[in-house]
């Protein structure tokens, strides 16, 4: 049923922020601008029942929330709404209000049911190209919530690194493991099983939702995004990547990026081509 609601909501290409027990979604419909959708990862259908863990949490989720839309939009109040009636998963609507016309992009948007409740079935008129940006938009504003106040001394403050890890094996663990060596925040994007098929023309042996749940549990991984294209400037610039690594054999043949690149050699006689074939 997770799954279910996660597509429902357009997961994974909606994505603005995942944390420890929660994702934070942009609605589809955009029922006032910077709409939210916030669901626990847990497999409960009961908000009694998501864990103590999720439960303290969800607290600085909603905090990171409302420090974001108040300082992006200045909304007026901000609407709570656990419906879970036709998606059981247990998940939030993120409603901010507005008294007076919002701008975004040189547009103006209007809360039309203010002050009454909200009304989920009107939506605003959103086309792709501002629907597209205001995702890049909050994304970025959530990517500042994680740049280190202090710096450790190390190299990079945020570095990325990407990859379908279909069968995890120590050569994706040294990658891992070098790469955090030289940052502070280490997100990793794990390509989709779209992607995948589109790229190598047949699907990953094992799911995304299992691929991506092993590098969550990885210590030297800070954050986990999908990875939907292969558009590396756009990563770059919504999540504020200072440097990418990469295997020493995608030098001269990385799409050009404006971040730093550290590329590592690959450990010898481990691949995961190499360990389907013997599977």
């Amino acid at each position: 049923m997770l799954n279910a609601t996660l597509s429902k909501f357009g997961y994974p290409e909606s994505l603005i922020k995942t944390y420890d027990y929660w994702h934070v979604l942009l609605r589809p419909g955009q029922v006032t601008i910077g709409s939210l959708v916030l669901i626990c990862k847990e497999d409960v259908y009961q908000y009694a029942d998501i864990s103590e863990e999720a439960a303290r949490e969800q607290k600085q989720v909603i905090a990171d929330i409302e420090r974001i839309l108040k300082k992006r939009f200045n909304f007026s109040k901000i609407n709570y709404l656990m419906l879970m009636m036709v998606d059981p998963a247990v998940h939030f609507h993120v409603i901010p209000r507005y008294d007076s016309p919002v701008t975004f992009c040189e547009k103006q948007f209007e809360d039309t049911s203010w002050p009454s409740p909200p009304n989920l079935k009107s939506v605003l008129p959103l086309d792709d190209i501002y629907r597209d940006e205001l995702l890049s938009t909050l994304k970025a504003d959530f990517a500042l919530l994680s740049v280190p106040q202090i710096s450790s001394g190390k190299k990079y403050g945020r570095m990325y690194t990407s990859g379908c890890f279909d069968i995890f094996h120590q050569g994706h663990l040294n990658i891992l493991k070098k790469t955090k060596q030289l940052c502070d925040y280490l997100i990793v994007g794990v390509s989709t099983d779209e992607l995948i098929i589109q790229s190598k023309g047949r699907p990953p042996l094992i799911p995304f939702e299992e691929r991506i749940s092993i590098l969550e549990s990885n210590r030297y991984v800070d954050e986990v995004i999908p990875q939907v294209d292969k558009n590396k400037q756009k990563v770059v610039d919504e999540y504020r990547i200072d440097a990418i690594s990469v295997g020493s054999d995608w030098k001269g043949k990385y799409p050009s990026v404006t971040c730093e690149m550290v590329y590592f050699d690959y450990t010898p006689n481990v691949s995961s081509t190499v360990l389907k074939r013997k599977l």
